[in-house]
This record gives structure tokens, C-alpha cells and sequence, in this order.
């Protein structure tokens, strides 16, 4: 990591050019105090079974209580079933969760919490200075490995992604929200300047818009990690929070426990608000937004979470039409994904926790000495990544 004493110089510098550590059961996991009830599906309970007996034992438990089954999914890639029930009129769901889980007590079950995209779109009028802050060398690096995106669908003709490979699956039922902000992160992570050679597994989980903007629900998350997880998808990115939920928690411990790295947007509610998730997971990087100057968001949520900061303010899209710029957590992050994919010693870590000592080394302080509840460990850099 950079000395306290070499980091104005470092940002002065960077300015001329123009943001597996816990194995406990999710269960046990306590929730913030200020939980959100934001759901998709109000009536709707999902339990998570780790095996075919408790799977049997909860579909009886269920039947005999009034509870109608209505989707099943197994889950290959994290060793989950997930079963989705409408709860009996009358039935709230704390009461669902509490009667279920006593019942088999292995499940893990959980309400269907929204998660929403964290980004806002502006007029041009910066430049366009974020490689030049994390100092990307000239020609960017190759990627060394896949990257998965949950988020909404991508536009697979957009020019930003002509020398990208994408594979992409949906994870709901009915009208997908608008492809703007997956593309846009797309876009980001596909841009040659930063990495060539991109290939890309697109998780649509934007499956239900509402008047407030499109939402996710954590079990189209948990059914998207599972996915890729199966095709061997190490490096996922995440522009997106919402929530605790503990089915999300078990799904993470799963995806992590399988060598995947997750990189969260930390979110934009605020920097009073409790963590946001899947970013307040303590097996995901969390990721926060910087401006050219390195100074943080102003809407950036905060906390001891908090891993490490990238450029998110007035990001400039590689994208046709006209020119727009995105702040927020969730263009942050393509940028911190883009760092460890092109990073052979990341691509060696065997866990996240050895991800974010990487991270922690290379960064360049931007608060106190060390890591902040505002911005990690500091900048993220790209410098000295790559070789070829």
C-alpha cells in the first residue's frame, strides 16, 4: 500500500489526466437493525434445502400446512434446492419463516427481497479520466478469466461490445426491464483500453419493474449465482443492493466456499444508512465511488465493509447515441472486477480473503492510514497488473 507521506503526490500525479472470510451458517448471520421490507411477491416464502430428504420433508411440511408450491429449482452449481411457496391467507411471513425453519430445522427460509440497481444517469460535462486515475497501461491487459453480471439484460449488438463474447440466461418470468444499465456495465468491463479478450455470462435479474425503477428479487439472485457457479464463472459483478436476506446469505457462503469472487456496489443511500447487500456480506468486495479529485461520493453508503474505492462520478459510457455519464457505486465497480480479472496473482488467490489483501497492497490511500470506513483501502490501481 501506498505511504501516508507518497499519497498526494500520487493523486496530484493521477489528476493531470483530466472510483473467504467468514464460514458461519447464513442462518446465524444477524440481520442490521434497520432491515428494509422492500419484496417481490409479498405472499411468497422461498426455502433453501441442502439435500433430497430435507427437500421431501419440507414439501410435506408445507402441503400439510396449507402452502402452495408453486416453482422448484435445483440448484447444481451452489448444492441448494430452492422451493418457492404462496403462503396460507392469514400467514404473515415472519411467521412462515419461523414455522418452516422449526420444521426442518437444515432450511434456510426467507422472504423475496427486492434489490435495485445503483447508478444515475447525467448530462455530459467531464472528461473522460478514470484510467487515468487507476492507471491502466497503455493497450489495457487481457482478461484472465470469464466475468459473470447480475443485472439487467445487455444489448449483445451494442458496438461497445463488438470484441466481447456474451452468454446470457434470464432468471424470471414476464417483461424484462430496460438493457441500459447492463449494457453500460458491459460496456465498461469490454472496453479494450482497459481489457481484451472479454468473455461475459449476463444474468438478466431485472425481471419486474415498478413505477419506482426496475427491481430483482434475491431469488432470481440466488438462481443467478447458482448459474454461475455451474459454468465455473469465478469473477462476478454486482451493480446492484438491497436488503439482508438471509437465502442471499446462504448463497454467497455457497458461491464463495466454491472459489467465487463477488465484487458489490456498496450502494447510494447515503453514508448513514446500515450496509447494504450483497455488498455487507463479508465474502464479497465491496466497492465504493470516487471523483477525479478522489474525493468520495456523496451518496455513497459507509461503513467497516467497506473494501476499496474506484472512479463513479461522471464516467463517461463507451456506448452509441449521445454521450451520457453515470455516477453511483454500480459504475464503480466494473472498473474494480476489470482490475482483479486482468491480475494473475488474483486469478491465483484461493480465496476472497487473499483477493482483498491483493487489493488491499495495491491501492493508494486516499483517508487514514490503512483501511477507512469510507474508502477501504483506498484507490484501486492497475498499474503493474499485466504483462501482456
Amino acid at each position: 500500500m501506498f505511504h501516508a507521506a507518497l499519497k498526494s503526490q500520487a493523486l496530484a500525479a493521477l489528476c493531470l489526466g483530466v472510483t473467504l472470510t467468514s464460514c458461519a451458517p447464513a442462518q446465524d448471520r444477524a440481520a442490521p437493525a434497520a432491515e428494509r421490507t422492500d419484496v417481490v411477491g409479498v405472499r411468497k416464502v422461498i426455502a433453501l434445502l441442502p439435500n433430497a430428504q430435507s427437500t421431501n420433508r419440507m414439501r410435506q411440511t408445507a402441503q400439510s400446512r396449507g402452502y402452495q408450491e408453486i416453482d422448484a429449482h435445483r440448484l447444481d452449481g451452489l448444492g441448494l434446492t430452492m422451493l418457492t411457496f404462496r403462503m396460507p391467507d392469514g400467514v404473515t411471513g415472519a411467521e412462515a419463516i419461523e414455522a418452516l425453519e422449526a420444521a426442518v430445522p437444515e432450511s434456510t427460509v426467507g422472504i423475496n427481497h427486492a434489490y435495485r440497481l445503483q447508478q444515475v444517469t447525467q448530462a455530459p460535462g467531464a472528461l473522460n479520466y478514470a484510467d487515468t486515475l487507476m492507471r491502466w497501461q497503455e493497450g489495457g491487459c487481457r482478461a484472465r478469466a470469464p466475468i459473470g453480471i447480475i443485472d439487467t439484460a445487455i444489448d449483445t449488438s451494442s458496438p461497445a461490445l463488438q470484441g466481447a463474447e456474451v452468454v446470457t440466461r434470464t432468471f424470471f418470468d414476464g417483461n424484462a426491464a430496460a438493457a441500459t444499465h447492463g449494457t453500460d456495465v458491459a460496456a465498461l468491463l469490454a472496453d479494450p483500453d482497459r481489457l481484451r479478450g472479454v468473455r461475459i455470462y449476463a444474468a438478466n435479474v431485472f425481471g419486474q419493474p415498478e413505477a419506482s425503477g426496475p427491481v430483482a428479487g434475491a431469488d432470481a439472485l440466488v438462481r443467478a449465482l447458482d448459474w454461475l457457479a455451474d459454468e465455473n464463472v469465478r469473477f462476478v459483478n454486482l451493480a446492484l443492493a438491497g436488503p439482508y436476506n438471509k437465502l442471499l446469505d446462504l448463497a454467497v457462503v455457497r458461491a464463495a466456499d466454491r472459489g467465487l469472487v463477488l465484487v458489490a456496489a456498496v450502494g447510494n443511500d447515503g453514508p448513514r444508512v446500515d450496509p447494504l447487500y450483497p455488498a455487507g456480506f463479508s465474502d464479497v468486495i465491496a466497492v465504493t465511488a470516487v471523483d477525479a479529485d478522489g474525493r468520495i461520493y456523496r451518496d455513497a453508503v459507509r461503513g467497516s465493509h467497506v473494501d476499496i474505492a474506484a472512479p463513479g462520478v461522471d464516467i463517461l459510457v463507451p456506448i452509441d447515441g449521445p454521450a451520457r455519464l453515470i455516477t453511483g457505486t454500480s459504475i464503480a465497480t466494473p472498473f474494480v472486477t476489470a482490475r482483479l480479472v486482468a491480475d494473475p496473482s488474483v486469478i491465483a488467490a484461493r480465496s476472497v480473503a487473499d483477493v482483498r489483501n491483493r487489493l488491499a497492497t495495491t491501492s493508494a490511500e486516499l483517508g487514514p492510514e490503512g483501511r477507512d470506513p469510507v474508502f477501504g483501502y483506498g484507490l484501486a490501481l492497475a498499474n503493474d497488473i499485466c504483462s501482456d
